[in-house]
């Protein structure tokens, strides 16, 4: 009995998996709206039927597409920012790090901005990716809490203002890549680089001081 319960479960996350490949492909190409839910599971292989076996609708699909990828993205940068070069080089090299990661699925970048595309659009979604990205922010704030304290760096702003800088700054970086490819993704590094130096700057400011005592 334990075998075949393993058996379906294995069964049913290839399948989950077979529709979650054929969709961020169809939606790549035809958009959120181009693609039906038909046509995602005949893209995969499979019937109507094994969709709503695993999704209750295209927006539940969208949402674990962005759970997943959030998933990974925090895992990724927990290991990166351990605190254990100078502050400046390990922000540049996670900041160069993440820029491979976004691009190691070419499919991503397109599709994540297909779903705030979407969300202007359906509030009930926008309500559901901004729950997402405020969790993101929260998840990321910790890591950068951690991170600043095994560095020794000072944080002369709110972590979570911080956090929040530079989480719309690779949004802001990844639509640029999207309209212009040929920008370097060496930029992006540079950015972030920039960024913790105004940061170190305004943390040894007599005036930051004088206002944070």
């Amino acid at each position: 009995m334990m075998h075949a319960a393993a058996s379906r479960r294995q069964n049913q996350e290839r399948t989950r998996s077979s529709l979650l490949r054929a969709a961020s492909k169809l939606f790549c190409h035809h958009g959120l709206d181009g693609a039906s839910i038909d046509d995602v599971a005949e893209e995969a292989g499979y019937t109507k039927g094994a969709f709503y076996a695993n999704f209750r609708n295209k927006e539940e699909l969208f949402l674990v597409m962005l759970d997943e990828k959030f998933a990974s993205e925090l895992e990724r940068l927990d290991h990166a920012l351990a605190g254990a070069d100078e502050p400046r080089d390990e922000a540049r090299t996670a900041a160069a790090d993440f820029i491979q990661f976004a691009r190691g699925d070419l499919e991503w970048p397109r599709l994540y901005f297909q779903f705030v595309s979407y969300a202007t659009r359906n509030d009930e979604f926008r309500q559901e990716l901004a729950t997402r990205q405020r969790a993101m922010r929260e998840r990321l704030a910790l890591i950068y809490g951690r991170w600043a304290a095994a560095s020794d760096t000072a944080m002369p702003l709110p972590i979570e203002q911080i956090t929040a800088m530079t989480y719309f700054m690779a949004d802001g970086f990844l639509v640029g890549q999207l309209i212009e490819p040929g920008l370097p993704d060496e930029l992006y590094a540079t950015m972030v680089g920039v960024f913790v130096r105004g940061l170190e700057a305004m943390a040894e400011d007599p005036a930051t001081k004088a206002s944070q005592a």
